[in-house]
């Protein structure tokens, strides 16, 4: 399956999710320029004297949440540290903070807004088109172009002041799922997904690729706690599903997903973390399947202050892009001689193009 047509299903899956509810907005591909496609902002000449100001609006994880919104301020706090920039995070205790945190940053006078998370899209548009001195830059975020219907249903359309940030979490899940099904004893293995989103998806759906390349007649279990803060929701899943034999969680759920690592540290389980380096949950986390949260903030920060940032349009942080990109964290000691032989082939495959896994978890055909 190209990525072609994981683009066609992601963004019909995107689409139709933002219909329903406020903060839709995300695929798995760069939109293609077109003619009808807003022009990349012109980079500006600044005054090299210039402080600039960078804010973050989280989403509802909250800046602890060892994952997503944490090392993304750790980007913005390396951008503070090395590129002298001024910054502020601004906190979202739930969905009703978005849209007034934009405001306040803009009103606030800050050179760059950066918004963390899938659900922050429709409302990041929505300021940009106020603002447009106003560099804003999404984490998870997919712009689509001016006219697309679903981008138009959901508020999500590009802007020349608007970026997208975009991760292929489908490379790191496939090479996770390989670990995993060639260390499972029981031959069931699991993932629990936070609220049923293309960016949480990608993640799952590389997972049982890689899992069913490495063991055709492994068992992959899934499920949704719908939510990514309460872990008391994603420890009930992974006590049910470890119950039914799994004895591999892989959490895919934020916050909440740590209850999903508790579960299987409390059951003798192996857990697997996402984002970034969960190995802090306990000795019994194999690896974590990581994404460059910190990396990608820090360089669009530094695009801003050099001069170089160009709105308009997606930016995909790909292992064909980045080949240099560290996919999995370091493994647990028990991880196998087999495994990691086998991931080092994978992730050549994905340099190469070889595999190209899809980002749906329908596509897949494991949805239980």
């Amino acid at each position: 399956m190209t990525r072609k047509k994981n683009l066609l299903l992601v963004a019909l899956m995107a689409g139709l999710l933002s219909l329903l509810a406020m903060g839709c907005g995300g695929t798995e591909e760069p939109s293609e320029q077109t003619a009808d496609s807003p022009a990349p902002a012109e980079p500006t000449t600044e005054d090299s004297s210039k402080t600039f100001k960078v804010a973050l609006i989280t989403d509802t994880g909250g800046v602890n949440d060892r994952g997503f919104n944490e090392f993304s301020i750790a980007g913005l706090t390396d951008a503070q540290d090395q590129l002298g920039v001024e910054t502020r995070v601004y906190i979202s205790e739930s969905e009703e903070n978005y849209l007034p945190n934009l405001v306040a940053a803009a009103d606030s006078g800050y050179d760059l807004i950066i918004s963390v998370g899938f659900l922050l899209a429709t409302p990041t548009i929505e300021v940009a088109s106020q603002y447009p001195n106003v560099y804003f830059a999404g984490v998870d975020h997919f712009y689509g172009p001016p006219g697309d219907e679903f981008c138009e249903g959901s508020g999500t359309c590009v802007l020349p002041n608007t970026l997208g940030l975009q991760y292929p979490s489908e490379e790191a899940g496939y090479l996770a799922g390989i670990v995993a099904a060639l260390t499972s004893k029981s031959g069931t293995i699991s993932t629990v997904g936070g609220i049923k989103i293309p960016p949480v998806d990608n993640w799952i759906a590389g997972f049982q690729q890689g899992a069913l390349s490495a063991n055709p007649d492994i068992k992959l279990l899934n499920a949704y706690s719908q939510d990514f803060v309460d872990q008391a929701k994603c420890k009930e899943i992974a006590l049910d599903q470890i119950a039914q034999g799994s004895d591999i969680v892989f959490q895919v759920a934020g916050l909440c997903g740590l209850g999903a690592l508790d579960a299987a540290n409390e059951q003798g389980a192996w857990g697997i973390g996402v984002d970034s380096d969960q190995s802090f949950a306990g000795d019994h986390i194999l690896t974590s399947a990581l994404k460059p949260l910190r990396e990608s903030v820090f360089e669009t920060i530094r695009q801003v202050v050099d001069g170089e940032f160009q709105g308009g349009q997606n930016f995909f942080f790909s292992v064909q892009e980045f080949p240099d990109a560290q996919l999995l964290s370091p493994f647990n000691t028990t991880v196998s001689q087999e495994a990691k032989d086998a991931v080092e082939v994978a992730t050549e495959q994905l340099i190469s193009g070889e595999i190209d896994p899809t980002a749906s978890v329908e596509e897949v055909g494991v949805t239980e």
